[in-house]
């Protein structure tokens, strides 16, 4: 299917609720004077297509914005030096109103006319989905009262808790009783052919939304478990984790193709891998899994020196990895030589080149197909490793999740690599790094750190460590996990270090622009025009409710 090209003929159709692309308030809601009626199967796979684009890992997406943030990639826009601005994220809050959310919420209007309910269920967990995101991000935003159209040009900010939760008047629908709603209807729905044909992520399987669906449910419930009592959080997670979740090789994904007319390639792939390159890659984060022997590195990052050799007059040099640190002090952050030399992502994240040793002088091999990873089922075991420690109190039996999540992160980049027709890595390589023992400990691999920590935030620590390095790609639940575990400690300017939230400072190489965020900014142009909207920004160090 020709992604790019599916959204350029609706547009041109007039067939998108709004247009995709105006930045004021009023793009929340539905313009009315567009049509607000078309077929399903066109509409579905423009929604999903807004959702993995303005979640994801590219220009405009929010996990590069939040990878920056945790230190995995900088870019000149600055976000990596804790600067921002309300019109930082005035694209991905637009773009998600205006054409993701929108579209969607008319599939699910008019699915339910039409008794479609497998478009029905569908829509209403990509809904959940987006909402949980963007609340984790911005905290209040708009949500029962938006997507109304005329209706309601100006809805009012809900509070985080309530669209999470349910309102206690019952005014406001939260998101676990609509995912609910939504494995309901996928249960009542007969197959459909165009459903099929038209879902990009799962291809019309209903088996697989719906195990997304409890897992969604599962997650939500561990980002909020500190807002509830331990029986309380146990007598929610213990049935789904006895449920049917996401298994291996059913991730919330978006796959992308070798196509370049239409360009139908990983956005991300597209913007690093021309002539000005948008991300460095954060120092810490690839120098850590170097010193770890980790077998990825040569996955998530290509080099474009080859091996042993390496350059000079850039910003931070380590042999043949090359970068530009947020915030640095020194004299070439703006070298006109950085393209040619800096240390790239991957083929893991974005379909970026497998870095065989050779560098730029190898025969070119990134073809940009590698998916838009959302939720997936590394994540998934992660989670339950996360909840059977620090929840359930289950030791033996947070390992158990935390080697199978290994296990999973591992074979994902495999997955990846084994599509691309790159070197996969062997389970010598793969059990040489999870069971490696080391001086330091912090060399060691995560079985041996999780086994000889004395206490479990050290545990989890481990557990965070190894989420935040198999996340890389998809930022948004990174920044989240941080926010709300203090894991894993990343290493940051020190005007923004602060270890009791697990802010490690550099080696005094840079200088931040603020501070570290608790929260992202809202776009200036929406709390000006809607007279409903906060009347001030939320100050950076409000927290998000579930932030305790």
């Amino acid at each position: 299917m020709k992604i790019h090209q599916i959204c350029a003929t609706l547009a041109l159709a007039g067939t998108f609720a709004v247009v995709s692309g105006c930045k004021d308030f009023y793009a929340v809601n539905v313009n009315p004077l567009y049509p607000t009626s078309t077929t399903l199967n066109t509409l579905l796979p423009v929604a999903q297509v807004s959702m993995a684009s303005d979640l994801g890992d590219n220009v405009g997406g929010l996990s590069q914005y939040t990878m920056g943030l945790m230190q995995q990639l900088y870019s000149t826009r600055g976000i990596g030096n804790f600067a921002q601005t309300g019109g930082s994220f005035g694209g991905p809050w637009s773009d998600l109103y205006t054409s993701m959310l929108t579209n969607n919420q008319i599939i699910i209007d008019q699915g339910t006319k039409e008794a479609q309910w497998g478009y029905v269920g569908v829509a209403q967990l990509q809904k959940a989905y987006v909402f949980s995101q963007m609340v984790d991000l911005w905290g209040d935003i708009p949500y029962s009262e938006a997507l109304k159209g005329a209706a309601n040009l100006a809805p009012r900010f809900d509070k985080d808790s309530d669209i999470y939760n349910g309102s206690a008047d019952g005014s406001i629908q939260g998101l676990f009783s609509l995912i609910d709603e939504a494995l309901a209807n996928l249960a009542k729905a007969p197959s459909n052919a165009t459903l099929n044909d038209a879902d990009l992520i799962y291809k019309g399987s209903l088996d697989k939304w719906a195990r997304f669906g409890r897992t969604l449910k599962l997650k939500l419930y561990n980002q909020i478990r500190k807002t509830n009592s331990n029986a309380t959080v146990i007598s929610q997670v213990t049935p789904l984790l006895n449920s049917q979740l996401i298994e291996e090789g059913g991730d919330l994904q978006l796959a992308y193709s070798t196509s370049i007319s239409p360009d139908n390639r990983n956005p991300g792939y597209v913007i690093d891998y021309n002539s000005n390159p948008e991300n460095h890659i954060g120092r810490y984060f690839y120098e850590d899994m170097k010193t770890k022997n980790d077998p990825r590195v040569r996955y998530y990052f290509f080099n474009q020196l080859k091996d042993n050799a390496t350059t000079t007059n850039q910003d931070y040099i380590n042999g043949n990895f090359v970068t530009v640190r947020p915030g640095s002090t020194g004299q070439f952050t703006s070298s006109a030589s950085t393209a040619a030399v800096q240390t790239l992502q991957g083929l893991y994240p974005i379909g970026g080149r497998y870095d065989d040793g050779n560098g730029s002088t190898g025969v070119p091999t990134a073809k940009g197909v590698a998916p838009q990873r959302l939720l997936t089922y590394y994540a998934r075991k992660y989670t339950e490793a996360e909840l059977q420690l620090m929840v359930l109190n289950n030791t033996a039996a947070a390992r158990a999740a935390l080697v199978e999540a290994l296990n999973a992160s591992f074979n994902k980049v495999n997955t990846i690599a084994a599509v691309d027709g790159s070197p996969v890595m062997t389970t010598a390589q793969i059990n040489g790094y999870i069971n490696r023992v080391a001086t330091p400990l912090s060399n060691s691999g995560p079985l041996d750190r999780f086994d000889r920590a004395t206490n479990n935030e050290d545990r989890l620590e481990v557990i965070m460590y190894e989420k935040y390095v198999a996340s890389f790609g998809y930022g948004v639940d990174v920044y989240t996990d941080f926010r709300r575990t203090h894991h894993p400690q990343i290493r940051v300017s020190q005007q923004a270090a602060d270890p009791s939230r697990g802010l490690l400072p550099d080696d005094g190489g840079t200088l931040s622009q603020g501070i570290f965020p608790y929260r992202f900014y809202y776009p200036t142009s929406d709390l000006i025009l809607n007279p409903n909207s906060p009347r001030t920004q939320a100050p950076l160090t409000s927290r998000i409710f579930w932030d305790r």
